[in-house]
């Protein structure tokens, strides 16, 4: 799969969640293999850059994990994929997200994915331009509520991205 085919429901994506990166990601997220980190967050780095609107973003934010997967993890992963890109791409970083509830997306349908989470965003003082990170997308869901969310809250307009996402329904098996 091109990279350019990975992108899913206008997210820009820097890599399929398959094969090797999904391994690699697994062990970022589950495994405490923070290392691997500053490699994703290069990786949508380059990809972003190809983008001529991310020189107009004012600010970049993530969707949050919840406590719960924080205090397992002892990080929020795509916190710090966007702290990262951030600093990379010499934007602010803010916590514009706030999760409501406990509820996690691993191993749910993909009917019960399409749901999303619950996610406000704190009230903008000016409209800001924002950058919203995750590490996955599969449905689109989750980056659409974090979308609604900042919009409602104020923001001139939204760029989503991810480190990686799994394939289409057409191309799964």
């Amino acid at each position: 799969m091109s990279l350019r085919s990975a992108d899913i429901n206008g997210v820009i994506v820097a890599m399929p969640y398959s094969g090797v990166a999904r391994r690699l990601m697994i062990g970022y997220k589950y495994r405490n293999h923070r290392e691997l980190g500053a490699m994703f967050s290069a990786c949508l780095v380059r990809r972003l850059c190809e983008h001529q609107q991310t020189a107009q973003v004012d600010v970049v934010t993530w969707v949050p994990t919840s406590r719960q997967r924080r205090f397992m993890r002892g990080h929020d992963q795509a916190e710090r994929i966007a702290r990262d890109v951030a600093r990379q791409l010499g934007i602010p970083v803010r916590k514009l997200l706030v999760k409501h509830g406990n509820g996690h997306q691993t191993g749910k349908t993909r009917e019960q994915r399409l749901v999303g989470h619950q996610l406000t965003a704190r009230q903008m003082l000016r409209p800001f331009s924002v950058l919203v990170i995750d590490d996955v997308v599969t449905t689109g869901a989750t980056l659409r509520d974090a979308r609604h969310a900042l919009e409602d809250a104020g923001a001139k307009w939204v760029m989503c991205a991810a480190v990686a996402a799994t394939p289409v329904p057409a191309r799964r098996r």
